[in-house]
């Protein structure tokens, strides 16, 4: 069954065809392209640091139990990262880079979607950038932390960009964003670039997709902005969630704690229902 245009709210509608709304894309948007979800991403960091015998068979054990436990990803990786060290840049580029992932037809549907104000996503991987040069837009800017000048030119002249927030596994010395402590860093280090981050959040509608409550990069990205979500004021963002994984528990935390609305969609056919999402937004402007 195709997704009912007549689930998208108003409110989205009116954003999408003013020019104030964007897409977030989270870990899950990448799955489809053959990258690995979060839970795969550390247990293939534990093998390899363990391959190059910078931990012990005692130590991989210890991950590879808490690695069961999504709420101590960030410890883990905070961890790793630091056991990885000089191997930490050439374990990103073989999982994000070597594969050469090619866009899905959810990337392409958000090429098509051209009232889209800027796509800001958490991944670290070219995909989202590869759609839209396939689509023609050799020349799309694409922005991470360290481009707050870029970011705001863009945004002051309304001109698409795509912002890697938590870093580009293509640029030589990333600069990957993955634990809480380099998030931390770059956002004391980097003030403008927080103030961009919470700017983009209170001007624009948000549009998350591929994200869950249990991806540490969002909860990492949102726990920064916090003070942007004033519940009485500024505009209201959205999250696609499949709707057999939806609890009124979690609706309740997304609205209270982010005021984001969640808006169903089915898990069937690889998530089809989030491709058709988007390119009836797009048909309604």
């Amino acid at each position: 069954m195709a997704f009912d245009p007549n689930r998208i709210p108003d409110n989205l509608k009116a954003a999408y065809r003013d020019k104030r709304c964007a897409v977030l894309v989270g870990a899950g948007a990448s799955v489809g392209a053959g990258l690995p979800t979060w839970g795969k991403f550390l247990s293939d960091m534990i093998g390899v640091a363990e391959s190059h015998r910078v931990i012990g068979d005692d130590k991989a054990a210890e991950y590879r139990k808490l690695v069961s436990d999504p709420a101590k990803y960030l410890m883990i990786a905070a961890s790793l990262k630091e056991d990885m060290s000089a191997y930490f840049d050439e374990f990103i580029d073989q999982t994000f880079m070597a594969p050469k992932p090619r866009p899905t037809d959810l990337h392409r549907s958000l090429t098509q979607a051209d009232r889209l104000q800027f796509v800001l996503t958490t991944n670290y991987d070219i995909v989202i950038e590869q759609a839209y040069r396939a689509a023609g837009m050799y020349d799309v800017s694409v922005c991470t932390f360290t481009d707050t000048g870029e970011v705001q030119r863009r945004l002051s002249k309304r001109e698409f960009f795509i912002l890697k927030a938590h870093g580009d596994a293509s640029r030589v010395g990333n600069g990957i964003i993955l634990t809480e402590v380099d998030y931390r860093n770059i956002i004391y280090r980097h003030r403008a670039y927080q103030s961009l981050l919470s700017a983009m959040f209170t001007m624009f509608t948000i549009v998350f997709v591929g994200a869950s409550m249990t991806d540490p990069e969002i909860k990492l990205l949102l726990s920064y902005i916090a003070d942007a979500f004033s519940p009485t004021s500024g505009p209201s963002h959205f999250a696609l969630m499949a709707e057999e994984d939806i609890t009124n528990v979690e609706k309740d935390r997304w609205l209270r704690d982010m005021k984001v609305q969640l808006i169903p969609v089915s898990k069937a056919n690889k998530y089809k229902e989030v491709t058709e999402f988007i390119q009836a937004i797009h048909a309604s402007a």
